[in-house]
């Protein structure tokens, strides 16, 4: 009579908690764009009693997972879905790496993969001469970076912009005119509508 009793229950629950993982769905954080090193996992619990924690599991070989997350608190509402997210910081690079999501006990999704490629280098610019003496001309050596219009200000100490600028770069090189720029701190800040650029340099003349 117990292992009937043991055997409904087991069926009951089973069958509660069957097929509760939905819309799960892996991705590079930046979309499609491969050059990103972190992978976000999201999900739906849909509704039903409580789940007993859920796990998101990784590997790189498709065979050995390993525990990549582990919520071990009830998770899921008995009234609406639930979706969940989280971000893998340190996924395997330049290879192609594997996801399960499961409710330990209860469910595991099927597999889902995404190939995680060497992270790109960041956008910068170097701004010479530095301090700029007796300069009038600024110079700007845009680094890993195609683009050949970016626009922006200069910014003084206190954060006000004291120069609006619009440059055309040729050969990762462009410059601007600072003959009209007191002694002190500035920033200079650019933009495409995308990469963001920022630099510091100090004019001292003498």
């Amino acid at each position: 009579m117990k292992t009937l009793v043991t055997y409904f229950l087991t069926c009951f629950c089973l069958s509660v908690f069957s097929q509760r993982l939905q819309n799960i769905n892996v991705s590079l954080v930046n979309g499609q764009n491969q050059t990103s090193s972190q992978v976000l996992v999201r999900f739906t619990i849909t509704a039903g009693l409580a789940c007993p924690g859920y796990e998101i599991l990784h590997c790189t070989d498709s065979l050995n997972y390993l525990q990549a997350y582990n919520y071990a608190g009830l998770c899921g509402n008995q009234s609406t879905d639930e979706s969940f997210n989280f971000t893998h910081g340190s996924p395997g690079i330049e290879m192609v790496n594997y996801y399960k999501v499961s409710i330990p006990g209860y469910e595991t999704s099927n597999v889902y993969r995404v190939y995680v490629g060497a992270q790109a280098p960041k956008s910068s610019i170097l701004v010479y001469p530095n301090p700029a003496f007796n300069e009038s001309i600024l110079h700007l050596k845009f680094f890993n970076y195609s683009g050949s219009l970016v626009d922006g200000y200069v910014y003084n100490q206190f954060g006000v912009a004291v120069k609006p600028l619009s440059l055309t770069i040729k050969q990762n090189v462009s410059e601007f005119n600072i003959s009209d720029l007191d002694n002190g701190l500035y920033i200079v800040w650019l933009t495409d509508g995308d990469w963001l650029f920022k630099a510091k340099f100090i004019v001292k003349r003498v």
